[in-house]
Parts: C-alpha cells; sequence; structure tokens
C-alpha cells in the first residue's frame, strides 16, 4: 500500500496481487473506459475509494441531523411530504429515478 514520509507525502510502495486473467481484462476494460491513464492509477482509485469513507463530513452530519430530528420527533408522513413538495400521489417517477420494481412486466 503506501507509506508516510516525514513531510507528509504518500512514498509509492509496489503491491503485487495474482489475479484471474478475466478479472484482470475487465480492470483493463474499465480503466480504458473511465479514461485512466493506466491500470495502476485505476487500482489505486478502486482501493483508496474502499479504504476511504464514502460520505463527506457534511453528509455525516445530515444524516447525524436526520436521526436526531427522529429522535426528537420532527418527522412527517409520506403524504405530507408529497403535499409539501406539490407530487401527485399518483404520479410514477421519471425513468432516472424509476427502480427495479418499476421494471416488472405484469402478466
Amino acid at each position: 500500500m503506501s507509506a508516510e514520509t516525514e513531510d507528509g507525502d504518500d512514498e509509492m510502495v509496489k503491491l503485487n496481487v495474482k489475479v484471474p486473467k478475466r478479472l484482470l481484462a475487465e480492470l483493463d476494460e474499465l480503466a480504458e473506459e473511465l479514461e485512466y491513464p493506466n491500470r495502476s492509477e485505476f487500482v489505486r482509485e478502486v482501493l483508496r475509494d474502499t479504504a476511504e469513507p464514502v460520505l463527506t463530513s457534511g453528509a455525516e452530519e445530515g444524516i447525524t441531523e436526520g436521526y436526531a430530528d427522529v429522535a426528537a420527533g420532527r418527522t412527517m408522513s409520506t403524504a405530507e411530504a408529497r403535499e409539501r413538495l406539490g407530487i401527485d400521489e399518483n404520479q410514477r417517477f421519471s425513468s432516472a429515478n424509476r427502480t427495479q420494481s418499476d421494471d416488472v412486466d405484469e402478466e
């Protein structure tokens, strides 16, 4: 992985990993599609995303405030939220907001 040097910069160290050929091909394909300059840059980004928190501090604060609101009883029903947001109860979500269950054909 990496080791931190005295001046705070990350020193790059080599990490050898064995993966199936199929997975390597998928990694290379993804790296190319996402326009990474090389496989190593792509793998480093994936490792960073896995090791670092997904939420920003602002998002974490929002979640904490949300839990506090629920604990204090500052909530509303779905119907009230729809009314406040001007959403018709029978309105379908746009295709960008559809869930997998929306894609199920009724027989």
